[in-house]
Order: C-alpha cells, then structure tokens, then sequence
C-alpha cells in the first residue's frame, strides 16, 4: 500500500532565495513563479525563513515604512518589515517545519493548528528537501477508487491476515464500503481503522457482522 507520508505529496523543486535577495528581487520571484512564499536559506543551504505576500505587502501597507511607528505589536512588526531592503528584512521566522516521513494526516492538522498555508520539509540533516502545502494535501482525495479499493484490500490482508478474505471492499466517490462476516467485534473495529487509514479516503461505511464481542465469549460458548 502506498504510504500516505508527506514524502509521497510534496513539491520537491523549491525556489528560494538567500538573506541578501534584494527585496524587489524577492517580489519578482514570488509572482514570476506564481507562488505565495518564498523559503530563504543561508549560506550552508540551512532554512533561515520565509518570506510571504504578506510580508512584502507591507511596504504597500505602510509606504515603505516612512509612516510613524504605529501602536500593537503586530502592526509594527509589519511597519518594520515595510523598511526592509532585502530578503533578510522582512521574512517571517521562524520557519514551520515537517519531516518527509511525517503522516500526511499529520501535516493536515499542523496547518490547520498554526493557520498556516504550507509547511517547509527537512530532511534527518536539517537540509530542505520539499515544501507541502494545503493544496497537496487535498489532492489525496482525486486518487481513483479503484487505486484506493486495492490499497485498502492489501492493508486488510495484512491486518487481518487469513480472516481478510472475508470481507468484500467497494469504493464509491472515495467511501470505503465493508461487507462481510467476522467472528469479533474487535476484528471489525480493526478492519474500519485499516480501510481509513488508506491513502485518500473520505469515509467508511461499516456494513460487517460479528458473531461476539470477544474472544473470551467464543470461548466461553
């Protein structure tokens, strides 16, 4: 079964720029490129920050920082960053990251936490290797059902083992539907957290019988 790890859906070619990017530079690359942020890495190739539309939106906002300083914290971080003339001047750190082998699910959830649109992948050494964004997350759901039918098949068969040849998979629209007769409850709670774990699944409809609740009560029978 195809792992649903952030590895498996990042961009893997990442533009970016270094702290000395002039800042016009930096407004090219971000809508020459049709991106919403920019990573900015060191010398070393080390993820210093990142630079977004909204970072270079305030130097529109606040005239190239030629206004008074302004009052709250928030708007003078961006009164500071309309100053900038480089890179180094007005990215945002420090930087959310994740790693390759993280669970996509994983991913999902840090954006939504953080209200962030994307997250910087680095590898074991710190070194960028990719970025996901939200968009690559939701392209898991376009996976075909037949790709998903034979993916949540082989977990079944590895769960299950011998007793997975007793329940039937169908997709439709991404609902994973589960037909079949098991002797434990527990074996149906295990064949529905396999099938939801598959790689682009919208749902599971559960449709299994079970003849006891444990294998103490088949024992006992």
């Amino acid at each position: 079964m195809r792992k649903s790890t952030v590895s498996s859906v990042m961009t893997t070619e990442v533009i970016t720029v270094t702290p000395r990017t002039p800042f016009k530079e930096v407004v090219a690359v971000l809508s020459g490129n049709g991106i919403a942020a920019v990573p900015v890495v060191g010398a070393r190739g080390e993820l210093v920050g990142v630079v977004s539309e909204a970072d270079v939106l305030a130097k529109q906002e606040f005239h190239a920082g030629t206004d008074a300083r302004p009052l709250g914290p928030a708007r003078r971080t961006r009164w500071s960053r309309a100053r900038g003339r480089c890179a180094a001047e007005v990215m945002s750190a420090p930087v959310l990251t994740i790693g390759p082998d993280e669970p996509v699910a994983v991913a999902a959830r840090r954006m939504a936490e953080r209200r962030v649109r994307r997250l910087f992948v680095l590898d074991a050494d710190g070194d960028l290797v990719g970025v996901v964004s939200r968009r690559d997350v939701l392209g898991t759901f376009l996976r075909p059902d037949q790709d998903i039918r034979t993916d949540a098949d082989s977990a079944l068969r590895t769960g299950l083992g011998h007793v997975a040849g007793r329940v039937t998979v169908r997709v439709r629209d991404g609902v994973v539907i589960l037909d079949g007769s098991l002797d434990l409850h527990s074996e149906a709670l295990v064949a529905r957290g396999l099938a939801r774990a598959v790689p682009g699944v919208v749902g599971v409809v559960d449709n299994l019988t079970y003849r006891a609740e444990t294998v103490t009560e088949l024992d006992a029978s």
